[in-house]
C-alpha cells in the first residue's frame, strides 16, 4: 500500500502492522522515516480476579431463562467496565428510568422497532446496579426499594408508549386496553407478593418454589416478559407484547397467592 503527500510517497507493509510500543507518535514518525510502519497488535486483558468477583456476586437464577442465561453476560461486561468508577447502584436505577423516557417517546412517535430495541437494552441495564452493589458491598434496603420504584416506573412508561404510539398509527382502542393490562400485570405481580410479606410478615416464596418446579421456568422473569415486548414490537405489535406480558403476570400473581392461600388455610385447619 502507498500513501502519497506533498513530499512524496511512503511505503506501508500493511501485512505486517505492528507497534513495537505504546507511544504511537513516536513509532509512526520512526515508521515514516523508515519508510516502512509496524504495528504490534495488544490484544484486551481481562482482570480475571475482578471478572471472577462479579460473576460470582451476580445473580443467577436457573428458571430465569432470559435474565440468566442472556442478559446476564452482557450486564456482566457493563458492570466490569464501570465497578471501577465512582458510579453508584442507585445512579445507575435512576438512569435506567430516564433511559426509559427515551422508549415512551420512541413508542409514542410510532417507531415500534427502536422502541422494542431500546427495551431490550433496558433489560439489560436492568441488572447492571445490583451487580456493582453486591460487588461493592452497597446493597441496602433503600436501594431495593428504589430499584423496585424505577422497574416499575419504566415498565409503566413503556406501556403508555405503546397505548400511545398504537392508537395514533393504528388507530381504535384495543391498544389502550392491551396497555392497560400491560400496566396492572406488571404492578400487580410485585403488590401482591409485598402486600402479602408486609401484612403477614410471610412471603411467597414456597408458593413460588412450587409453581415454578411444575413450570420449570419462572413467568416472574422481567427479562422474559420485556424480550417479549422486544420481539413483538420489531414485528410491528407492541401492543401485543405488552398484553401478553400483562397476561402472564397477572396470572402468576393470582397462581401465588392462591397457592399461598391454600396453604395457610391448611396449617390453620
Amino acid at each position: 500500500m502507498f500513501i502519497d503527500d506533498h513530499h512524496g510517497a511512503f511505503r506501508i507493509n500493511s501485512h505486517h502492522l505492528r507497534v513495537e510500543n505504546r507511544q504511537a507518535p513516536s513509532c509512526l514518525r520512526q515508521g515514516i522515516q523508515k519508510g516502512n510502519l509496524t504495528f504490534k497488535q495488544r490484544g484486551f486483558r481481562l482482570n480475571s480476579e475482578k471478572w471472577k468477583l462479579i460473576r460470582e456476586k451476580s445473580e443467577h437464577h436457573s428458571r430465569w431463562l432470559v435474565s440468566t442465561y442472556l442478559n446476564r453476560p452482557f450486564s456482566n461486561v457493563i458492570t466490569y467496565f464501570l465497578i471501577d468508577r465512582n458510579v453508584t447502584p442507585n445512579q445507575i436505577s435512576a438512569f435506567t428510568s430516564l433511559f426509559s423516557l427515551l422508549i415512551f417517546f420512541s413508542y409514542a412517535l410510532g417507531n415500534f422497532v427502536l422502541g422494542g430495541i431500546l427495551t431490550q437494552v433496558v433489560s439489560i441495564i436492568d441488572g447492571v446496579d445490583g451487580e456493582i452493589a453486591r460487588a461493592k458491598n452497597l446493597c441496602s434496603n433503600i436501594g431495593g426499594v428504589l430499584d423496585s420504584i424505577f422497574d416499575r416506573l419504566a415498565e409503566i412508561l413503556i406501556c403508555l408508549g405503546v397505548g400511545f404510539g398504537v392508537s395514533m398509527v393504528k388507530g381504535g382502542q384495543l391498544a389502550w386496553l392491551f396497555s392497560t393490562i400491560g400496566t396492572v400485570g406488571f404492578l400487580m405481580d410485585t403488590y401482591i407478593a409485598e402486600l402479602v410479606k408486609s401484612r403477614t410478615g410471610h412471603s411467597l416464596h414456597e408458593a413460588v418454589e412450587r409453581i415454578e418446579e411444575k413450570l420449570r421456568f419462572s413467568p416472574s422473569d422481567r427479562g422474559l416478559k420485556l424480550l417479549m415486548i422486544c420481539i413483538l414490537s420489531i414485528l410491528g405489535f407492541p401492543e401485543w407484547g405488552v398484553f401478553l406480558a400483562g397476561l402472564i403476570s397477572i396470572f402468576y400473581a393470582v397462581a401465588k397467592f392462591s397457592v399461598w392461600l391454600k396453604d395457610q388455610r391448611r396449617r390453620f385447619l
